[in-house]
């Protein structure tokens, strides 16, 4: 047998070592296909990606049972003119406000010198007919009775008062005083009644029945007049007035805006320098200025006057307080 070497050992053939390095080559592949193919549970895991948070639905808040609204007493003129009251008595020195009533006072002024004329104003809001009555001289109703005014406002508890008609010494006239009837007669002047419903309508002489305005709820009628509004609310062109009512004078009139809504005005007046007074034209175009719809002419001259919070509020015209037959007035209605 023939050897073959350096006479050193054996030496494989070369062909002998490429099948060797063959066969290892794929020996590896084996391997390698084993494990990345043959064992899944040995190959490492994927990461695992953390799952989306899911929130539960939010659950409201389960609430307490509302309580019902509290019931609401008041009237529909308490809701209506709700803006005009106070929860509470609230006096100032040109106001008064409460629960059912609401006056605002104002002094206005036009004109200077001798042609100076100043006049005062009563807002009025209230809660009931109730609570706009009269006064007549002490507290009756009876012919040629008088009482000093300030002495009637302390008595009938007025918050504000102006000068009435005079009704004691009217001898004839359809005159109801609060709902109590006085004289059922015609008056030869224009009247003017408030009705349980808070309404005020004119009526010129002749013009009414008094049995059936009685019916319908007449709880005050006055006689003086003049009516100073038509029924647009505007000046009438020409009052049939006595020559001395038509000079400039002082004056006491009513005014009515809706039922609830009233006002008075009390015009200075025979005081040089201070004021004259006003003329029945000049005295409605006060009324139509104010945005009334109707008003009417009070007993005037020096039983013109306006007291508030039991004091003067004008200056009548004779420096002191005339013995009147009675007295319009905004009143708290006793309990």
């Amino acid at each position: 047998m023939k050897k073959t070497g350096d006479g050193n050992g054996f030496r494989p053939h070369p062909a002998l070592l490429a099948l060797l390095d063959l066969l290892l080559a794929l020996l590896i592949l084996l391997v390698y296909a084993f494990f990345q193919y043959g064992l899944p549970a040995l190959r490492p895991a994927p990461p695992v990606q953390p799952s989306p948070t899911v929130s539960a639905p939010t659950q409201a808040p389960v609430s307490q049972e509302t309580p019902p609204p509290e019931e609401d007493n008041r009237n529909p003129w308490q809701i209506r003119f709700a803006e005009h009251f106070t929860e509470e008595t609230v006096r100032t020195d040109h106001s008064y406000t409460s629960p059912n009533v609401s006056v605002t006072l104002e002094t206005v002024t036009v004109g200077e010198g001798r042609n100076q004329i100043v006049y005062h104003v009563a807002d009025i809001y209230v809660a009931s007919p109730e609570n706009f009555c009269t006064y007549t001289a002490n507290n009756e109703l009876r012919y040629y009775s008088v009482q000093d005014a300030m002495e009637m406002d302390r008595d009938s508890g007025a918050i504000v008062s102006i000068s009435g008609d005079q009704y004691s010494y009217q001898g004839n006239g359809f005159l109801v005083r609060n709902g109590q009837v006085y004289k059922k007669g015609y008056a030869y002047c224009d009247i003017c009644v408030l009705f349980d419903d808070g309404r005020i309508e004119m009526y010129r002489p002749d013009s009414y029945n008094v049995d059936e305005l009685l019916e319908q709820g007449a709880v005050q009628v006055w006689n003086f007049g003049p009516s100073l509004l038509d029924e647009n609310g505007q000046p009438y062109e020409s009052y049939s007035v006595s020559t001395a009512v038509s000079f400039p004078n002082p004056r006491s009139a009513l005014g009515y805006y809706e039922p609830g809504h009233y006002c008075f005005v009390v015009v200075d007046g025979r005081q040089e320098e201070y004021s004259k007074g006003m003329t029945i034209p000049e005295l409605a175009q006060v009324f139509q200025d104010l945005g009334c719809v109707s008003a009417y002419n009070l007993d005037g001259g020096g039983s013109a006057l306006m007291l508030f919070n039991h004091e003067r509020y004008s200056r009548q015209s004779n420096g002191a307080d005339r013995e009147l037959g009675d007295i319009l007035l905004i009143k708290e209605i006793e309990e």
